[in-house]
């Protein structure tokens, strides 16, 4: 978990103000797929990539092969290929390899939208009733309510029956495990068997693996710290994994993740600390690391992120620049002077810059 002795409610707000302000960024509470996710992600095999300029704001499709805009589909939280927009008491499910609409179904209460399982099939809800804090789960057909015990909660990931839920405490927040199997479901706090289970900081962004059994978590502090915090969702387990970097939000800030296709490594790169680091997923810990030489960052813009299809490369961009990273020679290939509002790798290995 990210520890810092200094650590008050004050920096989480200022973290949670400037995060709003990033692409993917989400509030001081725990994220959603969609609002606290990169801002770009790629789909159909990796021939399409979807990107956003806001959390929540419209999502729009290129196709990778020859970097053409296809379509754009209004906001919502993603789910594997899906998308799941509410407007007023509807939901509506749409294909974001197509932009067509799967589903439509209404609920016959107000709610609040809080996200969606892994893939995208069932939307997640939260409404009130008798004054009770209740979960609500959708899908086209049918829902089922939740009730919650007594406390703060909020929505962090449902995969399958599990459900994962935010607790929130003094100073922070800790993730809970609901099991939907069972006829009176209860909650049980999941957490690092080293740590305490109370997670400080702000989550900055989100990224799952592909068939969405592992779900991993960036959090920055006020003090410039981040950590990864590592959810099986199918065990479940949780770890979390310090990254190097104190004492700069900006730099914090830049921190980006990318999973390797083979879902063994993640990676992480934050060209304001100029730093890579490779998280051995199945062990649970920092695996590679080294230095980048990147002279500048426009830090504060947020980092957009895309792996080559062969992982070997990866290109991380801040808007106005883009820059290159050898992964097997460790070492900074180019930095290029471009606008981008995404990244990504065609099947052909060549890198799309969408302007």
């Amino acid at each position: 978990m990210l520890r810092s002795a200094h650590m008050t409610r004050l920096l989480l707000a200022l973290a949670a103000v400037t995060l709003l302000l990033l692409p993917g960024a989400a509030s001081a509470a725990a994220c959603s797929p969609l609002s606290c996710a990169p801002s770009q992600f790629t789909l159909s095999n990796g021939t399409l990539v979807a990107y956003r300029h806001s959390a929540l704001g419209k999502v729009s499709v290129a196709d990778l092969r020859t970097g053409e805009h296809l379509f754009s589909v209004p906001g919502g939280f993603v789910g594997g290929n899906v998308l799941v927009h509410r407007a007023g008491r509807q939901l509506t499910w749409y294909d974001l390899r197509t932009g067509a609409v799967l589903a439509r179904t209404t609920l016959p209460w107000t709610f609040g939208l809080a996200g969606v399982s892994q893939n995208g099939s069932r939307a997640v809800a939260f409404r009130k009733v008798n004054g009770a804090q209740t979960m609500v789960i959708v899908s086209p057909r049918s829902f089922r309510q939740v009730s919650l015990p007594s406390g703060d909660w909020g929505f962090d990931a449902l995969y399958r029956t599990n459900l994962f839920l935010i607790k929130y405490v003094k100073n922070g927040y800790q993730v809970h495990f609901v099991d939907l199997s069972t006829d009176g479901p209860t909650t049980k706090l999941i957490k690092d068997p080293h740590e305490s289970g109370t997670i400080w900081g702000a989550p900055f962004s989100r990224l799952a693996s592909p068939d969405g059994r592992m779900l991993f978590t960036l959090y920055v502090s006020g003090n410039g710290a981040a950590m990864v915090h590592e959810l099986n969702l199918a065990k479940p387990q949780a770890r979390c994994i310090d990254l190097p970097g104190t004492g700069d939000f900006g730099a914090a800030s830049s921190w980006a993740l990318a999973l390797a296709p083979s879902a063994g490594t993640l990676w992480a790169v934050s060209p304001g600390y100029r730093k890579v680091i490779g998280i051995d997923v199945g062990a649970r810990r920092v695996a590679t690391a080294f230095a980048i030489d990147v002279p500048s960052w426009n830090l504060g813009a947020g980092t957009r992120i895309a792996l080559g299809r062969d992982g070997t490369e990866i290109a991380v961009a801040d808007g106005e620049s883009v820059a290159r990273i050898a992964l097997g020679e460790q070492r900074l290939v180019d930095l290029t002077r471009e606008r981008a509002v995404a990244l990504g790798y065609a099947p052909t290995g060549l890198l799309r810059i969408l302007r």
